[in-house]
């Protein structure tokens, strides 16, 4: 059996706990475009087909271990962390990597989102990113407002308009994390702000693109192709900090948009998808997975 794959647009692959993935936890120098890339590849490997006219398929693993690890503990004794890359202001796909979070979890909340845009200027156009990142923002506020995510917070942002969106925003940024790669040292008066503003200063060494075209070239073998979002979870125990889950989702699909525009919409032009979904159902085994259509 297969899917109809012309009208497939995109596909949600959900890694689960990765700490159980031996290929992975025996390559404990790996970046994270290297383990999220990994993580992928092992999931595409347990890929079940089945018949449907779904647009949008979400992938993961029969064996995980996720659920377990989760309901091994009270919710209150977790932290759960989320980092979200988008490459877009598209809140709706926003809105879909954090429900994702809920269903993937189990979970009703998070303690924390921190939310990294890879925002690219385009050729004749203004410097835009605090306007698009309003757009994300107030997505991220919904959630905040309604406490399903305790705290939220930004990645890689320049400090003039971290402080711009700082005083702007209805909910106030909680946590701000600069890569130490490309700022040597984190400004006095960035760090002077956070301290007034009671905002969590972190450092991180995570690229702004975590899964560049390079390497979805190298998983789907598609030059077509790009990722919407991608997330990744840390679930701590509290009163001990040690790490008891982590994972990755992405949503891949079909550029929309030549390279050098800036995609203006999702779930559109699924001809590359189709025939990246039709050639993984005829190579790779039906053993050992799960799908769930949306």
């Amino acid at each position: 059996m297969a899917f109809n794959t012309e009208t497939i647009r995109n596909v949600t692959i959900n890694t689960g706990n990765i700490m159980s993935l031996n290929d992975i936890t025996k390559k404990p120098g790996q970046n994270p475009t290297e383990e999220l890339s990994e993580a992928i590849k092992i999931t595409l490997k347990e890929w079940n087909s089945t018949d449907d006219h779904a647009q949008n398929i979400t992938v993961s693993r029969r064996h995980d271990d996720l659920v377990d690890k989760m309901a091994a503990h009270e919710r209150a004794d977790l932290k759960v962390a989320i980092k979200l890359f988008v490459n877009s202001d598209s809140e709706k796909a926003l809105n879909d990597a954090v429900l994702n979070v809920f269903s993937t979890l189990k979970v009703d909340s998070l303690d924390n989102l921190v939310l990294s845009y890879n925002y690219k200027q385009q050729d004749n156009e203004e410097d835009n990113k605090l306007e698009h990142l309003k757009t994300l923002w107030l997505g991220l506020e919904k959630f905040a407002k309604e406490r399903k995510i305790l705290q939220i917070g930004l990645s890689d942002i320049e400090e003039a308009t971290f402080r711009a969106l700082h005083e702007w925003a209805s909910v106030k940024p909680h946590i701000i994390q600069i890569n130490l790669a490309t700022c040597c040292v984190v400004p006095p008066t960035l760090q002077a702000f956070c301290k007034e503003h009671e905002v969590q200063l972190l450092t991180h060494s995570d690229p702004s693109e975590i899964l560049p075209n390079t390497s979805i070239m190298d998983i789907f073998g598609d030059t077509n192709l790009e990722m919407y979002w991608a997330l990744r979870f840390l679930v701590h125990i509290k009163c001990r900090g040690v790490l008891t889950t982590k994972g990755y989702a992405v949503t891949i699909g079909s550029s929309s948009s030549p390279r050098s525009g800036r995609r203006t919409g999702l779930y559109v032009c699924p001809l590359s998808l189709s025939r990246l979904v039709r050639e993984l159902l005829s190579t790779v085994s039906a053993e050992g997975s799960t799908y769930r259509v949306n």
